[in-house]
């Protein structure tokens, strides 16, 4: 897949936000960062599939949800749940572009799945 350029922020248009769950696999390890306010927060991206086609989703995560993501890497599954917001853009062919990007309230893997039921078993609750 192509990488995807930001073009500078007055080009940028949000066009709706809402509550989403995306499935999917990260092609890449999850990054963290620390925002100018000192927040620190992890960035990823999923490529969801969706019948014929793959769809490229941006995760932004903060808190517990920010550990949880940067525990995981590359290639490993993953869902996440939180606001969805689709932007469009100009590519630096002139042509527009649309993207998804989610801020992520929640995420759960397989790897988060099996830590929890080996909790579970060690305090036989």
């Amino acid at each position: 897949m192509g990488r995807l350029h930001k073009a500078p922020t007055r080009h940028r248009k949000q066009l709706m936000s809402v509550t989403a769950l995306v499935t999917g696999k990260l092609i890449g390890d999850p990054e963290r960062r620390t925002g100018q306010s000192g927040k620190a927060y992890v960035l990823a991206k999923i490529v969801a599939h969706d019948g014929d086609a793959d769809s490229l989703v941006s995760v932004m995560a903060f808190g517990s949800a920010a550990d949880q993501l940067a525990a995981l890497g590359k290639g490993d599954t993953v869902a996440v749940n939180g606001r969805a917001k689709v932007n469009t853009w100009s590519g630096r062919d002139g042509e527009m572009k649309a993207g998804l990007s989610v801020t992520a309230d929640a995420v759960l893997s397989a790897y988060h799945l099996k830590r929890k039921r080996q909790a579970v078993a060690e305090t036989g609750s």
